[in-house]
């Protein structure tokens, strides 16, 4: 097997250590590459070589003052850098169009039609299994991915038993050993991007002082289309939010929440490659 031909421990059986030598394996850098920069030939390899596809799954949504309007789709790719780094495999353009969600009305949000959505999805993951790749990882950056992956998983799963889906997002992805929280734009997630991409997060910019020309047209949706939770007062901090008050975010709790994802799915995918 792959994960045997790369790394052995001389004297023990792979069976028996398979845990110790995933948590060990995380020190060797692996080879890891962008699907879309690939020739042919060079996919071949990787898929006989380490045959997992990460496809993050994100969206283009007000995340706040504070965040990039792609923080989605950005936070859920560097995720799976840190673990492909290592376990090799590709990564996947970002998937930038989704659907669903509570912030349809907020400027420089784009929802597609979910009908759309679903069938980008179940056609992209029914190539890259016929393709060869046993791993597939759906990073969902875009918390409302969920409930479209709850409802197509289910017969890719039952179709192909012998492929390892990992999919979810930050906060489940990891599977139950894995307690980590989620929000939007808040706390929980601004510290993932002070982890993740710190050069594009500025929390300085969480101040009052705008006005209804935060809306488009300079209207904001009426009473009946406001999420519930998320904020929708232009002049306060929290503008789009949904959570505790993102100025209360640190690195350092990003960083401790998403090791445990990564090194959760580094072990997982491994031991399957076994």
């Amino acid at each position: 097997k792959t994960f045997a031909r790369r790394f052995t421990l001389r004297g023990a059986s792979l069976t028996d250590c398979s845990l110790r030598i995933a948590l060990q394996w995380k020190l060797l850098p692996m080879n890891w590459k962008y699907y879309h920069q690939l020739r042919p030939d060079q996919l071949e390899k990787i898929v006989a070589e380490t045959p997992i596809a990460f496809w993050p799954l994100g969206l283009l949504e007000h995340h706040g003052w504070h965040l990039p309007i792609g923080f989605d789709g950005i936070k859920a790719e560097r995720l799976c850098v840190r673990i492909a780094e290592q376990t090799g495999g590709v990564i996947l353009p970002t998937m930038w169009w989704g659907a669903l969600g509570g912030h349809s009305d907020f400027k420089w949000t784009h929802y597609q039609d979910p009908t759309a959505v679903v069938n980008i999805f179940t056609t992209t993951v029914e190539q890259l299994i016929q393709f060869g790749f046993r791993v597939l990882v759906l990073m969902v950056g875009h918390y409302p991915w969920q409930s479209i992956l709850n409802q197509q998983l289910p017969q890719f799963e039952a179709k192909y038993p012998n492929i390892h889906f990992l999919a979810g997002t930050e906060a489940n992805i990891g599977g139950e050993s894995v307690k980590i929280g989620g929000d939007h734009a808040a706390k929980e997630e601004t510290a993932y991007g002070l982890a993740l991409l710190p050069e594009l997060v500025d929390q300085s910019t969480l101040r009052s002082g705008r006005d209804r020309t935060a809306w488009p047209n300079n209207t904001p949706p009426p009473a009946d289309r406001q999420h519930p939770g998320v904020e929708f007062d232009p002049n306060e901090p929290m503008f789009a939010q949904m959570g505790e008050p993102a100025d209360q975010a640190t690195a350092a709790h990003g960083e401790q929440a998403l090791t445990q994802v990564v090194d959760s799915l580094v072990i997982r995918i491994n031991n399957f490659l076994l």
